[in-house]
């Protein structure tokens, strides 16, 4: 009778294959996750930013026409903190034709040291809303 010999484990040619493509996924998974950490950070930092300014932009449409005073007005206390500093927010209100007033909005904040800047812009008229 022949003998039959079991070899359990893996050959050092295996391992090292092994080793070699577990070398290369593990960076590459580690970076793409890094990378989703990113683009999520930046995207809640813009959705937070567009809803404040829609926020306030509601507000002011609010308080209607006769309430809306000339000049420019910081918020940048109204900015959510999980936003990167430096940042500021203001609105100016002015009157370029008779019966209506623009509302320019500005929101400004950095991440990852590139400073991002927003503007958004409004009309109410003594009648409504202008879009």
């Amino acid at each position: 009778m022949k003998s039959q010999k079991h070899t359990w484990g893996f050959t050092i040619v295996e391992l090292m294959i092994t080793v070699v493509l577990a070398g290369i996924i593990i960076p590459a998974v580690a970076s793409g996750l890094t990378n989703l950490a990113v683009i999520n950070k930046l995207s809640r930092d813009q959705v937070l930013s567009n809803s404040l300014v829609q926020n306030k932009t509601e507000y002011l449409r609010s308080i209607g026409y006769n309430a809306l005073a000339i000049g420019t007005t910081s918020f940048t206390s109204e900015i959510p903190s999980t936003i990167g500093s430096p940042k500021s927010a203001s609105y100016t209100i002015s009157s370029p034709t008779a019966g209506v007033k623009q509302i320019d909005i500005g929101i400004s904040f950095t991440e990852y040291h590139v400073t991002k800047n927003f503007a958004y812009r409004t009309y109410i008229s003594e009648l409504g809303v202008g879009q």
